[in-house]
Order: structure tokens, then C-alpha cells, then sequence
């Protein structure tokens, strides 16, 4: 559950209600904390702009990646993600439904102002995970695609924004953060489809680039402090799912077609077999590409060093039985065969380079 930013929905300004919102639970178990945009919201933005998204708030037609996360660690959920948030909506304004959304900068903003004194329990213990940036990309694309806007300076920006506030969380005793980079945008249906993903890979890897440089440059100014401080690869893990045998692994059958999809009239279809599409609509990821990413989270958060390749991919749809979930079926929801219900649910791996 978010941290009452669900109550912002009724007010004229997302941050002018900031005093309305509730703290966090004071709780035995520590927080997974999430700041981020559709990919991450589980229903923020839903309630903020009065709309029904695609299924209970999600961007998605089931739960998304934290939410399997946070069940699998056994952590208190905080999500604070706003579909359609930027990193700083000064940089690029955040937007959805035609209102504006707090960005990443503001999220963090109203975070550390409704929990100013968290415990040193929490500050040891709980975990923050970051994704954003590929809305700041994808409100640029056309001025970076023309040459308009000068893609490094651009990267430099976002990475720059992005790391100014994990400087922030550092600098208020967060020891625990994890910073998810761009995923590959290049093979998402909006890119396929508009025959762009030539374009928009180097935009991506250059975006990449530029936040590991800046959160590395973070974790070098708070030394010791920031051993907890890392990146995560996003993009890699994109690209193991849609290779042919993480897509079997998930039961996925198509990773090219979106299944929501809008026609010139505006009106909306939906396929009839959603939970075997990689995409659900022709940017976010279906059912099932969020249940893997949330068991390589959990994994993940444990051990930020764990090596992720394909057989982990494979591993952990059969331990999970994902290509036979859905949003009736999985952990969270019940419904699942006892073998994929870990009393120990996740693994502790050896050290070892990221995503690969």
C-alpha cells in the first residue's frame, strides 16, 4: 500500500496535499520502498486521475514486480510510483490522462517529508528501489531522434536528476538502495511497430551509461556508507525474457504484438490470450514478464552481485509454475501448486556479476 498518496486524487495539487498523508506503518519487518513510474505503480496514478487504467489500477493485467517482491521477501510494500512519472518534472514534465504526476524528485520529496524520523531499524533495514527514466526518454524521443536535443547532454540530465535524489535518501540514512536502469525500449511493440528500435537502443544504452556513472559517482562521495547503493540491469533482464527460451520458460507466444490496443477511433480490444504476450499494451510488460522480474528482484535485493542469466530465467518460471499463472493464479493471489509456494521463497546465490 502506498503511503497515502492515494488521498492526492482529491486534491487540485499532488504535493499541495502532501500533509495529508499518512506515514508509514511502524512494523517488525522492513519496507520495500518503491519510487517509480507505470511500470512500478499499482494504482497511484489510477486514483490521482480518476481512471480505471487496465487492471485494478495496474499497467499491466496483473500484478506488477514489487508487488511479487515485496511477497517474496516478506517486506512491507510502500509503493509510491505514479504511471507516467519522469525523474524530475522540471527536466520533463510527468504526465497522465492530461494531469500531472509527481515525479521522481517529488515522490522522494514526500516520502522523507511524512517519515522524517525513520527508525534506525528502518534506515539499516529497508530496502528502496528506483525505476525511472524511460518516460523522460520517451517525452524526448522525437526532439532526440531529429537531433534537436544533444542525447548525451540529455543523459547527462536524467542521470544527473536521478542521482541527486539517491544522493538525497543517502544523505537521510537509507543504506539499502537499488537503482533499476532503462529496460531495452528498442524491443517493446510501440518501437517494433514504428520501425524506431535501431534509433532508440543507443538512446537507451546511453541513458544506461550515464546512471551507472552518476550513482557510481554517489557511492564513491559516501564511501563505506554507500556499499548498499547499487545498479541494477533492467535492460539485460528484458533481453533474456524475449530470447526463445525465456519466453517458453514464461508460456509467452508472442513478444512482437501488444494485446490492449487502441484503434483511430480510440476504441479499445483486447486479445483473448493476454497472459502469453510479453506486452500487454505496446509499452509495459503482461502478467507474466512482471512475476519473473519480481522473482529476480527478490533475489536481487538479497544479493545485488547475484548473477542473472537465462537458466536462472528458466529456473525460477518452473519453480514458480509462471507459465500457468495469471492474475487469479500466482503467490500473491493463490491458487498455485504447493511446490510453488516457498517456505523459504528465495534463494540466497554466490557473489557474482549482474545481469549478463
Amino acid at each position: 500500500m502506498a503511503i497515502g498518496l492515494r488521498t492526492l486524487a482529491a486534491c487540485a495539487g499532488a504535493l499541495a496535499c502532501a500533509s495529508m498523508t499518512a506515514a508509514a506503518p511502524v512494523a517488525d519487518r522492513p519496507n520495500l520502498i518503491i519510487f517509480g513510474n507505470s511500470l512500478s505503480d499499482t494504482g497511484n496514478t489510477a486514483a490521482l486521475t480518476n481512471t480505471t487504467a487496465y487492471w485494478k489500477g495496474r499497467f499491466s493485467n496483473s500484478y506488477v514486480w514489487n508487488e511479487y517482491a515485496a511477497r517474496l521477501l516478506d517486506m512491507n510494500l510502500n509503493n509510491n510510483a505514479f504511471g507516467g512519472a519522469t525523474s524530475n518534472n522540471d527536466i520533463s514534465p510527468g504526465t497522465s490522462s492530461g494531469v500531472k504526476v509527481p515525479s521522481f524528485h517529488d515522490q522522494v520529496s514526500v516520502w522523507l517529508k511524512v517519515n522524517p524520523t525513520a527508525t534506525q531499524f528502518h534506515l539499516n533495514n529497508d530496502v528502496i528501489e528506483i525505476e525511472v527514466g524511460g518516460n523522460d526518454l520517451l517525452n524526448s524521443a522525437a526532439a532526440l531522434m531529429s537531433g534537436a536535443v544533444p542525447p548525451v547532454d540529455f543523459a547527462a540530465r536524467v542521470a544527473a536528476s536521478i542521482a541527486s535524489d539517491v544522493d538525497t535518501l543517502a544523505k537521510a540514512g537509507y543504506k539499502n538502495i537499488l537503482v533499476w536502469n532503462l529496460p531495452a525500449a528498442d524491443l517493446s511493440p510501440n518501437a517494433i511497430s514504428t520501425g524506431t528500435s535501431a534509433i532508440i537502443k543507443p538512446l537507451v544504452d546511453l541513458v544506461n551509461t550515464a546512471i551507472a556513472k552518476a550513482v557510481g559517482m554517489i557511492v564513491q562521495k559516501h564511501g563505506a556508507a554507500a556499499s548498499g547503493i547499487h545498479v541494477l540491469d533492467l535492460n539485460a533482464l528484458t533481453r533474456l525474457v524475449l530470447q526463445p527460451a525465456g519466453m517458453q520458460a514464461l508460456g509467452l507466444t508472442d513478444a512482437v504484438d501488444a494485446c490492449y490496443t487502441k484503434n483511430a477511433a480510440g476504441a479499445a480490444s483486447v486479445c483473448n490470450n493476454p497472459d502469453q504476450h510479453a506486452f500487454y499494451d505496446s509499452i509495459h510488460p503482461a502478467s507474466r514478464v512482471h512475476y519473473l522480474w519480481g522473482a529476480v528482484a527478490a533475489i536481487l535485493t538479497r544479493n545485488p552481485a547475484a548473477t542473472i542469466d537465462l537458466g536462472t530465467v528458466v529456473s525460477l518460471a518452473k519453480k514458480f509454475d509462471i507459465a500457468q499463472s495469471n492474475n487469479q493464479n500466482n503467490i500473491i493471489a493463490g491458487n498455485v501448486p504447493p511446490s510453488s509456494t516457498p517456505t523459504n521463497p528465495v534463494p540466497t546465490p554466490s557473489p557474482a556479476p549482474k545481469c549478463h
